[in-house]
């Protein structure tokens, strides 16, 4: 049996592929009885056919749990790179997800990412708003997967 991961990387090939690195001792954490916070700071590259780049300072995952045990999980981040034409510029990544507590033991997880960029080679694609993340840990961190859902 197939799961939806399976399809959708048989159908479509991911844009761009993040690699992420975190730090777990710059990790912090607020536990309470209305919820908990954990921020993580990371830093992380991107090569690819579209952009080329590493995350400037300041890159942190969100991740709130509220007293029912879901979790809304929101990355920050800025890469400094280069665009497919070659020309430096920067991209930001506003990364959404959300977990219900059945999800947690799950491998992988989906998101919603949004892009701005001062590329005007990548502005007009990436800023459209039509992309979807696959985020799954590796041995090294974690890897993002972007993918065009208009291309599925």
């Amino acid at each position: 049996m197939q799961t939806r991961k399976d399809k959708c990387s048989m159908n479509a090939e991911p844009i761009m592929i993040f690699k992420v690195y975190a730090d777990s001792s710059e990790v912090s954490n607020l536990e309470c009885p209305y919820g908990a916070v954990t921020m993580i700071p990371f830093r992380a590259t991107v090569e690819s056919d579209l952009f080329t780049g590493e995350t400037l300072p300041g890159a942190v995952d969100v991740q709130i749990e509220n007293p029912g045990m879901s979790r809304n999980m929101c990355a920050k981040y800025m890469f400094k790179g280069t665009d497919s034409a070659g020309n430096p510029c920067q991209l930001f990544v506003k990364n959404d997800s959300y977990l219900a507590p059945i999800m947690r033991n799950e491998p992988y997880f989906d998101g919603c990412p949004m892009f701005l960029t001062d590329s005007p080679v990548l502005g007009p694609y990436l800023c459209a708003q039509h992309f979807r993340s696959e985020v799954q840990g590796a041995e090294w961190g974690v890897e993002i997967r972007i993918y065009d859902v208009l291309k599925f």
